[in-house]
């Protein structure tokens, strides 16, 4: 796997576990739990396309899951913020925070489609 994999897998897991202890801090621990558990299929995906393996149907279905997990915990962020007011500073941080997940969904997507294509 090239550096920058390894680099991305590093910022995923300092994403999840930065989620993870926001959401227990929060109160909501099965959310954090969820995050935490779809930030690592996100990892998943993103290790299996830079080995070159392709994903089955399993890895698909917990790749749908974890962005349906991940879209609530967008949604419950944005009214959380909308409650607490939080300053444009912390919203761009939660918005560049969700958007470094992106990458990773794309290639486990990927990961996917090439052991179907193959």
């Amino acid at each position: 796997m090239p550096w920058y994999g390894w680099a991305y897998l590093v910022l995923l897991c300092l994403i999840g576990a930065g989620g993870f202890v926001a959401g227990l801090r929060s109160g909501h621990p099965l959310l954090a739990l969820l995050q935490l558990a779809a930030v690592a299929v996100l990892g998943c995906g993103v290790a299996l396309y830079f080995r070159g393996e392709g994903a089955g149907l399993a890895y698909g279905v917990a790749l749908l899951c974890a962005l349906g997990v991940l879209a609530c915990k967008t949604l419950a962020d944005r009214r959380l913020a909308e409650r607490a007011r939080i300053t444009p500073a912390g919203r761009l941080g939660m918005a560049l925070g969700q958007l470094m997940l992106m990458p990773g969904a794309v290639l486990g997507a990927l990961a996917f489609w090439a052991q179907r294509g193959g």
